[in-house]
């Protein structure tokens, strides 16, 4: 079974998608532009149509379908449908056939980007399960061993395991090439450059969007802001009042054709939009705060960990390379935080869990929550150097104290510091886990 082509690489979310296809008669597999949705649906699918593809007589699928969709539903089953957004009535025929002929498992679609339809689309209810596929955590990649069990150090059951760490210069180049199938081989430098051209392609499908013309240099620079916002809590205010032109010694380097002196400043409800594009582009990933349910008056934030969905689309928007981020480790600490929480993301979805942050009005954070099924729960941080395990593990510490006292639900049923640095997984005297980021697997 499956169509994938020789040189397909595995990937975690594959028993989510099984599970899915046995439980409802349909699945969207929706993400960015080049994590490998395609792939992955080829690899359980018994037949497929592309909507972009072009046929033996030089016919554009896409015009094919938009005259008849049934063209692109038959064959057999499951039956890909690749980027079927780019005929959005494809949607309400697929929902009316598993209607009318129901059955698990017939149809896998895939997409890059949501359509704002001109009338409402019927959400599938029942019928078809949206399935959201991320980039390349390193375990997928083979740049993490996988050792070290996510889901065994929620249990309390991980134990000591030597080797696994990274040098800060390696740990930069995984984060600047990112988690994208097709850098698989390419020397890091050549990733880095494709990185770069992805964001550009994507930034000027995004300046022509649903056929409506928006400006790409201010498109530029709302991505700008929020890769310069990379890991913090920030609101839309925050992106509309960053996307000025700094003044003074500390000001960032401007792009190439991004707003001039001369320009007019964005509107916010330009920055609403453009952030509304990339979201609906899936260029974008945000982090939930978790609500542990304090029976006190401590107050808990509700804002979301802003990250881009990918490290990578950062750090090309800002156009640092690896020398400048090296030296810059406050800067690149963001970014192998969004790292991290990227992989903790897939690791955490594919054994049933989820992830957010939290902060309260005292100031009290902590980097990673994940939740399982059952409720039970585990905190984490995030440090890149081994001189800041110590740390680390005393906030988590602090942060089970402050649970402990404010009576919550329940407190972590486990802490864990993630590393970049250090070359063994263990556990501290103090009961704290420690694990390399490029030991950690699901």
């Amino acid at each position: 079974m499956g169509l994938a082509p020789e040189g397909y690489r595995h990937r975690l979310i594959e028993k989510e998608l099984r599970d899915r296809l046995r439980a409802f008669g349909g699945v969207s597999i929706e993400g960015p532009m080049w994590c490998g949705k395609t792939w992955l649906g080829l690899n359980a699918s018994e037949s497929s149509f592309e909507i972009g593809a072009v046929d033996e007589y030089g016919q554009d699928n896409r015009e094919l379908v938009d005259m008849n969709v049934r063209i692109a539903m038959d064959g057999r089953e499951p039956h890909l449908v690749d980027e079927w957004q780019e005929v959005p009535k494809l949607w309400d025929a697929v929902r009316s056939d598993l209607d009318r002929n129901p059955g698990k498992g017939r149809y896998i679609l895939t997409g890059s980007s949501a359509p704002k339809a001109k009338k409402p689309i019927h959400s599938g209810t029942g019928r078809i399960k949206r399935l959201r596929m991320r980039t390349m955590s390193l375990y997928e990649s083979g740049d993490s061993s996988g050792k070290v069990s996510l889901e065994r150090i929620i249990r309390g059951q991980a134990e000591d395991a030597p080797g696994g760490g990274a040098d800060l210069g390696h740990l930069v180049d995984l984060t600047i090439s990112g988690g994208w199938p097709g850098n698989l081989g390419l020397p890091y430098a050549d990733r880095a450059d494709s990185v770069r051209g992805y964001l550009e392609s994507v930034i000027a499908k995004a300046s022509e969007l649903d056929g409506i013309h928006r400006k790409e240099s201010n498109l530029w620079m709302v991505m700008r802001s929020l890769a310069r916002n990379e890991s913090m809590l920030t609101d839309v205010t925050k992106i509309h009042n960053d996307t000025g032109i700094p003044i003074g010694p500390d000001a960032p380097l401007m792009l190439e054709g991004e707003m001039t002196a001369d320009d007019a400043p964005i509107s916010y409800d330009t920055v609403t939009d453009y952030i509304d594009v990339f979201n609906r582009l899936f260029l974008i990933d945000n982090q939930p705060a978790f609500d542990p349910n304090l029976r006190s008056s401590v107050r808990v934030g509700k804002r979301v960990k802003r990250h881009l969905t990918d490290p990578s689309l950062g750090i090309a928007a800002l156009k640092v390379g690896k020398e400048r981020l090296t030296k810059d480790l406050k800067t690149y600490g963001f970014f192998f935080e969004a790292m991290c929480e990227r992989d903790l993301s897939i690791y955490a979805n594919c054994i049933g869990a989820e992830q957010y942050h939290y902060r309260d009005d005292s100031g009290t954070e902590v980097d990673s929550i994940i939740e399982m099924p059952d409720g039970s729960w585990a905190a984490i941080e995030i440090k890149l150097g081994a001189n800041k395990i110590g740390e680390g593990a005393q906030s988590l510490l602090d942060f089970r104290d402050r649970m402990e006292r404010h009576k919550a639900r329940s407190v972590p049923c486990a802490l864990c510091v993630v590393c970049g640095m250090t070359d063994r997984a263990y556990i501290r005297d103090d009961g704290v886990y420690v694990v390399p980021i490029t030991m950690l697997g699901p």
